[in-house]
């Protein structure tokens, strides 16, 4: 059992280490269990400070402490905050050469680190399993931790292992962090894990400083103007999220076309031009980001303004999770989905590719053992052609794919050109998450959820949110919200607009009368008339259906000309 420090010390090392002056809701409790060293399970929003609470235990006691994070980019900015800080902490990943991992385990087993981050995936690895017995691991933390659940908005194989994992290296205690759990996942957590009588705080997901909103569209057509318009009315950061790469990459033409620039983050751009994305929206204090939701996990931005969902995501977890990037500098922001019914279909569809039946896994695994030794020279669109797989958003292959890597089936992979089966599978292995149907009812019951909460507005959208995660309800009105307060007006009183720039000048200077013109992709007509200029611009169309004129301001609506 660790030493505890003195009462004072505490408050001294948040001030020396963290520039801290004060503990902010349940976080000095939460550290005094660790110190104390009990097991714990922490749900908090996401810039509610929860890394703090295994972060400063780490620096006041002996000994390491390993924390397992999901992905490369977010431990990677974790480390660099804290040697900023002067806080002894390392990484070790697949974007390191054997050379540095090993330097780096190395000082771990010499008790040079206070923090090890490291993902699920490595406790696979033969160099880390070498060393795990000598690192003397005192606490681990997991971060994200509601990717252990199968119940949970983001499941993981490798999380689903890290109850073995922890026993491998002596059951240290633990702490689990996750800004999204409802008690059902919370109990998976607990469980999976084997904490022992751990302390449990899960504290409300509200933020006051977050207005919450959702709006319905009817037509597909409507979502651009809606979301330019807003991009226009709030200045500074922000995110617009979106379910499918081919949405986000038109998204980003039609903003163009209205004069809005913003970058473009998914999984088809390379890992440079990920890295670059993300590195030009970190420094900066107006861009705008269109992301698929790989973007954000590893995103520690205080000023972002406003997060947008141009589709409705899979789950209330997901959304909260999402929104939770916004404003964590304390000053309002603004996090609004849209809801298109049809949209629906495209998360029931990825529902469906989330799990895989038992038949379909063992499927995948009779074909990689039948091309025996021609395995090497394959690829994954050559599997997925084997399964007469025409779907690309289908992502049941790679989910079978890393079953069977994490169950120790294969090793290597098609990206490296290795991938080899080591040894058979029998189905009595396969997990019972795997092909569950319990699983899959309970995915569609979560979107089910998503839908009513943005396409019902009959309720505060904090209690709504409370009732989901059954937490203790918020007063009401909450103030914040678009049931309980007026949006339009919240939205002006917050924010000031995105200063014009050059480009939509340009596009004002452009209408000349006798263009002929489509407006909002449906009327045809032609300018008859050019009135005012600048941000006063309003062009005077004549329908060419009816003969009628109609005023339009190309701010707020698409106009693009036609050649005749």
């Amino acid at each position: 059992m660790p030493t505890a420090p003195r009462p004072d010390a505490l408050e001294r090392a948040l001030f020396d280490r963290f520039g801290l002056r004060e503990f902010r809701g349940p976080q000095r409790a939460v550290i005094e269990a660790v110190i104390e060293g009990r097991d714990v399970l922490l749900t908090m929003p996401t810039g509610a400070g929860k890394s703090l609470c295994y972060q400063l235990p780490a620096v006041v006691l002996d000994g390491l402490t390993l924390v397992i994070s999901p992905l490369i980019a977010l431990m990677q900015d974790q480390v660099d905050a804290l040697t900023r800080k002067g806080i002894a902490a390392a990484f070790v990943n697949s974007s390191l050469d054997a050379a540095e991992r090993r330097a780096r385990l190395e000082a771990a087993e010499r008790g040079e680190l206070d923090l090890l981050y490291i993902t699920p995936e490595r406790f696979r690895a033969a160099d880390f399993q070498s060393f795990a017995p000598r690192l003397h691991v005192v606490r681990m933390a997991v971060d994200e931790a509601h990717c252990v659940s199968q119940w949970g908005h983001d499941f993981r194989p490798d999380y689903s292992r890290l109850g073995e994992y922890r026993a491998r290296i002596g059951s240290p205690p633990t702490i689990a962090l996750t800004a999204t759990a409802t008690p059902k996942v919370a109990a998976d957590i607990v469980a999976s894990l084997a904490l022992r009588d751990p302390l449990v705080v899960r504290t409300g997901i509200e933020r006051p400083e977050l207005f919450l909103a959702a709006t319905r569209v009817d037509l597909a057509e409507e979502k651009v103007p809606l979301l330019a318009e807003r991009v226009r009315a709030i200045d500074g950061p922000g995110i617009v999220y979106s379910s499918l790469i081919r949405d986000l990459e038109a998204l980003h033409v039609e903003l163009k076309r209205s004069g809005l620039d913003t970058l473009v983050y998914h999984g088809k751009l390379s890992p440079q031009e990920r890295r670059a994305m993300q590195a030009r929206f970190m420094r900066s204090d107006r861009e705008v980001v269109l992301a698929t939701n790989a973007f954000g996990m590893g995103v520690d931005k205080e000023d972002i303004r406003f997060v947008l969902h141009a589709q409705v995501p899979r789950t209330l977890e997901a959304w909260t999770q999402e929104v939770g990037r916004a404003g964590r500098d304390g000053k309002p922001a603004w996090c609004e989905v849209l809801y298109f019914e049809e949209d629906l279909a495209i998360q029931q569809g990825f529902v469906e590719w989330a799990n895989p039946s038992r038949e379909y896994m063992l499927q995948v695994y009779e074909t990689l053992r039948g091309w025996g030794e021609r395995l090497a020279t394959k690829d994954l669109d050559d599997l997925r052609d084997e399964l007469l797989l025409k779907n690309r958003g289908d992502q049941r292959v790679a989910i079978c794919l890393k079953w069977l890597e994490v169950l120790g089936i294969t090793e290597g992979s098609f990206e490296t050109h290795d991938l080899r089966l080591v040894r058979e599978l029998t189905e009595d292995e396969l997990p019972e998450s795997v092909g569950s149907a319990d699983k899959r009812r309970a995915d569609l019951e979560g979107l089910l959820a998503m839908a009513r909460f943005a396409g019902l507005s009959e309720e505060c959208r904090r209690v709504s949110i409370a009732r989901h995660f059954e937490l203790e309800a918020p007063a009401q009105p909450c103030g914040a919200c678009d049931v309980c307060t007026p949006a339009s007006p919240w939205r002006a009183a917050h924010f000031s607009a995105r200063p014009t720039t050059r480009s939509d000048e340009a596009r004002n200077e452009r209408w000349q009368r006798g263009d002929w013109v489509r407006v909002d992709r449906r009327h045809l007509g032609q300018i008859v008339k050019v009135e005012g200029e600048g941000r006063g611009l309003r062009l005077v169309v004549e329908s060419a259906s009816d003969m009628q004129r109609r005023t339009i301001d190309p701010r707020r609506q698409r106009v693009e000309r036609v050649e005749r």
